[in-house]
Order: structure tokens, then C-alpha cells, then sequence
């Protein structure tokens, strides 16, 4: 039997007595990292493409919504609006000029790293979210904390213990908190741990202990999916012939469980916390304005409220640059999770540099075909 040629050397291409000469590639080191910088690149492309119509879109709305920011301004100072001081302030800030010369004004203070100055607080825009955003990370890092803790138990205990007591119960819970909006469970959370237990400050301090109630109630809503979604994984896992082989080989069960079917569970999980992460930074809106915590969500309430052009465009533009940071890194967490994830792209990557370079060749056969 002719034995297989080794990668990177010659192989048969079909045609008799001719051979593919394949060169080989520099290391796999650098196929990673040229692999990376081409995805990257591409990723960031359509990143500022998609960033530029979302600005755009928000500039225009907020743009033809009702009210004022000079008139806005004026009477949150106290001072009376009359049209001559109307008139001042629009210039000075710039507001006379059409929608399209403000939004390219902005854009271009953009690339140069200038958000503006913020109408309703007066300082920097980067610097009013920059004080902000550290608060809401903190309650959307630790809702997933959180969330992974309790849908992780309860969604593999109800996966071992299908159609028992446990698993009823526990998935008629989910349906309940599925079916619940944010804003009423942050009430019941606020009605009964801060106002009839006094367990937790009603007023939002940025406090480890102000910050509970807005973790729960974020916590809650999303492990309500989480522990269904897990539920199923978990018992596709378990329903493979791999589990089977592996307990007919004497592992013990918690082995198998937690060694084997939760790290091949472990990228559809890691998929649901890209994805309920920018879900909480948008549910964090409502939380934030209900238990007051001065986080980025309350920022972008209250800009919005007094038509704070530049802050608005700025809480778009940070939660856009979050959302791709967290997609990009998903990408490796994904190839460390899973290997043959890396050693896929490592091959699309080498096919394509073969091609691209002309690095296949292909020798005349005996019959004189190439």
C-alpha cells in the first residue's frame, strides 16, 4: 500500500505521474498572526461602517425630536429664555447650522479624539463617561458572574435530573422570570430588600452594597434564558456516544460531567455571554434610572432628556467600541476552548496564502496534461 505524503510535501493531484508541490509556510506562529491581522482588519472595517450609520442615525433623530438644548440650558440655570439670549447660545454653540455641517463638525472632532463638550454638565464628554461607565461594568460584570453561577447549577441539574421534581420546578421558575420585564422585577426588588427589609440602600451608591439590588435584578432576568439554553447543551452532550464509552471505561460520573460535557459546552456558553453582555449594558438603562445608579445608562437617560447632542453621540460611540472588544475577544476565547477551531482557520489561512502566492505547482504528468 503506497503510504500518504506527509504535509508540506508532495501530493497526488489527480493527474498520473504529476505532483502538487506545496511550500511550506514560515511557522504556525505566523500563520496565527497573519490570520488574526486579515480578520481583524476586516472586523474594524465593517466596525466603522457600522459606527458611522449608527451615529448618523442617532445624530438625526435626536436632531428632529422636539425641544431645545439652548432653551433647555437656559432654564435649568435658572434664567429666563428670551430670544436675544436664545439666539446668543445657539451660536456659541453651534446650533444654528444645518444637521448635516453638525453631525461632520462632530465627526471630525471625532477622529481627532474630541467628543466635545457636554451641554448639560459642561466638561468633556469623555470625561462625563469615563465617570460613568466604570459603575455600569461593575453591575454588568457581575450580573454574568452571577447569572453563570446560577444557571451553570441549575441548568445541569436539570439536565441530570430530566423530568424530576427539580426540573419541573425549576423550569417553571424560568418561564416565570422570562416572562417578567426588567423594570417590574427591579420594583418587587426595590419594594422588599430596600424599603420592607431595609437590607440595601434605596438611593443607588456607588458602594459594593448599593450595587446588589441592580446586580439581582439583572441577574435574575437573564438566567431565566441562560438556564434553558444550558439545560439543552447539557443534554445533547450527555445523549453522545462519547459519554457513553467513556463511563463503560469505569470514569467516574462528576468526571465525566464536569470534565468532559461542560468543556464541550463550554463555546455555545461562552457565545450567550458575548450576547447577554451588550443585553445588560442596554437593560442597565432602565436599572440604573430605577435604583438611581450613576452609571452610564442614567448618563445617557439624562442627556437625552436635556438634548445633550455630544454626550448622546459619545455613549453611542463607547457602547459600540465595547460591543466590538467583546465579539473580537470571543474570537480567541473560542480557539482556546476549542482547538480544532485554531487548526480551521490555520488551514483556510495556508490554502489561501498557496493560492494567493502561486505557491501551487503543478509538474507535467506522463501523459503530458497539467
Amino acid at each position: 500500500m503506497r503510504r500518504l505524503p506527509r504535509p508540506g510535501g508532495a501530493k497526488w493531484n489527480g493527474v498520473r505521474g504529476a505532483k502538487t508541490e506545496y511550500t511550506k509556510l514560515d511557522g504556525n506562529d505566523n500563520v496565527d498572526f497573519g490570520n488574526w491581522m486579515k480578520r481583524f482588519a476586516r472586523k474594524f472595517a465593517v466596525f466603522l461602517v457600522i459606527i458611522l450609520g449608527i451615529t448618523f442615525v442617532s445624530f438625526a433623530l435626536i436632531y428632529i425630536a422636539p425641544g431645545d438644548p439652548a432653551r433647555l440650558m437656559l432654564e435649568a440655570n435658572g434664567m429666563q429664555a428670551e430670544d436675544s439670549a436664545l439666539a446668543a447660545l445657539r451660536e456659541e454653540m453651534g446650533l444654528n447650522r444645518p444637521m448635516p455641517v453638525q453631525y461632520l463638525s462632530w465627526l471630525w472632532g471625532l477622529l481627532h479624539g474630541d467628543m466635545g463638550m457636554s451641554y448639560r454638565q459642561n466638561r468633556p464628554v469623555t470625561e462625563a463617561i469615563f465617570a460613568a461607565l466604570p459603575n455600569t461594568l461593575m453591575i454588568a460584570l457581575g450580573a454574568i458572574v452571577l447569572t453563570l453561577v446560577i444557571s451553570t447549577a441549575a441548568g445541569v441539574g436539570c439536565a441530570v435530573k430530566k423530568d424530576r421534581p427539580f426540573d419541573v420546578i425549576v423550569r417553571m421558575l424560568t418561564f416565570i422570570f422570562a416572562s417578567t420585564p426588567n423594570f417590574f422585577l427591579a420594583l418587587l426588588i426595590l419594594y422588599f430588600f430596600g424599603m420592607r427589609m431595609n437590607i440595601f440602600p434605596v438611593i443607588g451608591t456607588t458602594s459594593a452594597l448599593g450595587g446588589v439590588m441592580p446586580v439581582l435584578t439583572l441577574a435574575l432576568g437573564s438566567s431565566a434564558w441562560y438556564i434553558r439554553q444550558i439545560r439543552t447543551i447539557v443534554l445533547e452532550e450527555l445523549n453522545k456516544e462519547y459519554v457513553t464509552g467513556i463511563y463503560a471505561r469505569g470514569v467516574s460520573w462528576p468526571r465525566i460531567l464536569f470534565g468532559h460535557v461542560l468543556k464541550n459546552a463550554m463555546i455555545p456558553i461562552v457565545t450567550m455571554i458575548g450576547i447577554s453582555f451588550g443585553s445588560m449594558l442596554g437593560g442597565a438603562v432602565v436599572v440604573e434610572n430605577i435604583f438611581t445608579w450613576p452609571g452610564i445608562g442614567k448618563l445617557a437617560v439624562d442627556a437625552i432628556s436635556a438634548r445633550d447632542y455630544p454626550l448622546i453621540q459619545g455613549f453611542v460611540v463607547w457602547i459600540s467600541l465595547i460591543y466590538f472588544a467583546v465579539n473580537t475577544a470571543l474570537e480567541y476565547v473560542y480557539g482556546i476552548l476549542d482547538p480544532r477551531i485554531r487548526t480551521n482557520q490555520r488551514k483556510n489561512y495556508a490554502n489561501k496564502r498557496f493560492k494567493n502566492q502561486g505557491r501551487i505547482q503543478i509538474n507535467k504528468g506522463e501523459n503530458g496534461h497539467e
